[in-house]
């Protein structure tokens, strides 16, 4: 399901050399992790990272303010989490990035889906 983000590059203070990030797949963290997340699997230089949003927050933003994200919205968001952590000296050899609650709603105002 790679159409939902292309593969970018990004500096990274962690690496010598620009990072090549490749989306793979969202799916539920639930099942396979047993996490209250919705899992965004990226590949960066091979690592695989998941950035990890809180389904507690998804819920808040539904029930509470009656906004409703889609997952291509999702990966965007995340990507785009992903991209800024990363500038800012992440190392992507860690396997799990969360995304908190504030956060994710900055980023989909940022992006206009709020």
């Amino acid at each position: 399901m790679s159409f939902f983000a292309p593969p970018f590059g990004v500096r990274s203070e962690a690496f010598a050399a620009p990072v090549q990030v490749r989306f793979v797949h969202l799916m539920s963290g639930i099942a396979t992790r047993h996490s209250d997340t919705v899992d965004c699997l990226f590949r960066v230089d091979g690592h695989p990272v998941t950035v990890a949003i809180s389904c507690a927050a998804l819920t808040e933003l539904r029930e509470g303010e009656h906004k409703y994200l889609t997952d291509q919205q999702l990966v965007d968001i995340a990507a785009l989490h992903l991209r800024r952590t990363l500038e800012q000296g992440y190392d992507a050899t860690l396997a799990e990035l969360p995304l908190p609650g504030e956060e994710l709603r900055r980023l989909a105002r940022e992006r206009g889906y709020l």
